[in-house]
């Protein structure tokens, strides 16, 4: 129905993950710790603090340090990679897990005017669609992915 829109669409989207290098990989970062120094020293201090009391009760042997070094090491690992999701068209108006990491980002990227007059000039929309959409951008000033996408959608 709307698979020539959703190529469009799709090429705008894969320009924008390509300038921001969005690629659904995980880097390492270090942001965590420049951010939030304060919270980041207190959790090494509570590590320390508990490594001293499994190492001073008797109770506790080296099954239980291990245990406690892993956990450690498991949540330095999410503090320190970060992911940067790719865009995608069939993320618009889905409950995907990408959209509750980035968020509703078909609602908050707004698309560039130059694709915007490419898509007036273009013959992808019909003129009723073409005629919504360019009342939607003298409303508000910008257009979002989702603006689009909804044109065939609703």
């Amino acid at each position: 129905m709307n698979t020539e829109l959703n190529t469009v669409l799709q090429k705008e989207l894969d320009t924008i993950n390509r300038e921001e290098h969005r690629n659904d990989r995980p880097y390492f970062d270090v942001s965590f710790i420049k951010q939030y120094p304060g919270l980041y020293g207190l959790m090494c201090f509570l590590f320390v603090l508990t490594m001293g009391l499994l190492m001073y009760s008797d109770s506790f042997g080296t099954i239980e340090y291990t245990v406690c070094c892993v956990i450690f090491a498991v949540c330095n690992f999410f503090f320190f990679f970060h992911v940067n999701p790719s865009y995608q068209v069939k993320d618009i108006d889905k409950g995907a897990w990408k959209n509750c990491y980035t968020g509703d980002w078909y609602m908050e990227v707004h698309v560039r005017e130059g694709f915007i007059q490419a898509l007036m000039e273009g013959d992808v929309l019909t003129p009723a669609e073409k005629a919504r959409l360019q009342s939607q951008y003298q409303k508000k000033g910008h257009l979002y992915f989702a603006d689009i996408y909804r044109l065939r959608t609703r």
